[in-house]
């Protein structure tokens, strides 16, 4: 099993429980996105979490190749991009936040994409396809 495996086999499960998570409970998403989970504070911690997980999953695989394993590298270089960015700017990225997954269309179009990406890693990381 190679790293790109190993972390989409952790990932792409994330990403499909929480994009049901998110189709299934978009009224109580939408509300924390615009509640606790939009205040600096939280942003700023979440920013930890997510530049902790870019740079372990970027530090395990760093490969530019043409093949669906760059996924992984890019979805590891945009934790650390993203990280970085909830931490120094936590108040921007809380209106950036709010313009993105405002409203109820918005979080079910996110969470599809999201699903559509967890799943397709998920069969990757299982080697399922």
């Amino acid at each position: 099993m190679t790293n790109a495996e190993l972390i989409a086999g952790f990932a792409g499960p994330l990403f499909v429980a929480v994009a049901v998570a998110l189709l299934i409970n978009r009224q109580t998403v939408a509300g924390l996105v615009t509640g606790v989970l939009n205040t600096p504070e939280f942003i700023f911690f979440s920013g930890i979490f997510t530049l902790l997980a870019g740079l372990a999953i970027v530090r395990a695989h760093n490969i530019w190749s043409a093949e669906w394993t760059v996924l992984v590298t890019v979805i590891g270089w945009l934790c650390v991009i993203g990280g970085f960015i909830r931490i120094v700017w936590p108040e921007h990225v809380s209106s950036l936040r709010d313009r993105m997954m405002g409203s109820e269309n918005a979080i079910t179009a996110w969470a599809l994409v999201t699903l559509l990406l967890g799943a397709f890693l998920t069969a990757k990381g299982y080697a399922l396809v």
